[in-house]
């Protein structure tokens, strides 16, 4: 029988709470991106029903409101011109349909604010979970309001930030201590990484090992396993497995749905 493993690091590191679960959550890579258009409340919706987390990624318009969306560029994810989101106020953003790119039933999809998904998780949570934060490019004003939104909506305990550079990590960090700093760290890293001692949550980008898994829980830190990204590459079942049985806290991952089944086979041969 598998050990409970803690999901969420308490505010002081290294005691783990009390929230966790049994299982590894699996963490939907800019939503459930393969069945609704990506970072839209809609793709944000279906995660918080089917019971995961999911990542999503934050900008700045030029008014400096705090957005949900990928790239700096509009084309690929909107209707809009090629033109930067850090170059439109958040009432053009609004304008833009963001989901008709992916099917016409979503043509009311809207690039969302971070407090309008942050409400959404309020509203619609339904158990433990983690919400990635990939920070691409906000100023030191959004970094202000990303920590008083991440304390308006109590969601310090299932968040963390990752991506931004070790300078914002470390202003961040200051504004509240509160706040857990995600970092990718290969296998090759860890033990320099563990020695520093900054980072809350590791993001493995190898396939992680049960030693490697033990040693960073030991050391009160959360451990991911990275695998975001398309194609059969990123969705080997042999990998899911052995990071479900290396007792990972949750995976990044472009297939939650695929792996979720996996693990609950998984499972089902552990209690047979």
């Amino acid at each position: 029988m598998r050990r409970t493993i803690v999901f969420v690091v308490a505010i002081t590191f290294g005691v783990l709470n009390s929230l966790g679960a049994a299982e590894p959550i699996a963490i939907a890579h800019r939503g459930l991106l393969r069945h609704a258009p990506e970072n839209t409340l809609a793709a944000f919706a279906a995660c918080l029903e089917l019971r995961m987390g999911f990542e999503l990624d934050i900008r700045t318009t030029s008014d400096g409101k705090l957005v949900v969306i990928h790239d700096d560029n509009l084309v690929r994810t909107t209707n809009g011109p090629s033109k930067s989101i850090r170059n439109i106020t958040l009432a053009e953003a609004k304008k833009l349909n963001a989901g008709s790119w992916f099917d016409a039933a979503f043509a009311n999809e809207r690039i969302p604010t971070l407090e309008e998904t942050f409400d959404l998780i309020g509203k619609r949570k339904r158990g433990p979970m983690v919400i990635a934060l990939n920070v691409k490019a906000i100023n030191q004003d959004g970094e202000r309001e990303l920590i008083a939104l991440l304390d308006k909506y109590d969601l310090f305990e299932s968040s963390f930030a990752f991506d931004q550079s070790e300078e914002v990590s470390k202003r961040l960090k200051a504004l509240d201590q509160r706040l857990r700093i995600g970092q990718n760290v290969n296998r090759s890293s860890i033990t320099k990484v563990l020695e520093e001692d900054f980072i809350d949550v590791f993001l493995l980008s190898d396939t992680p090992t049960k030693a490697e898994v033990e040693t960073l829980h030991k050391a009160g830190k959360q451990v991911l396993f990275n695998y975001a990204g398309a194609g059969p590459q990123r969705r080997s079942t042999q990998a899911w497995k052995q990071a479900y049985h290396a007792g990972v806290d949750g995976m990044l991952t472009d297939y939650p749905t695929m792996a979720l089944e996996v693990w609950r086979e998984e499972k089902q041969g552990q209690a047979e």
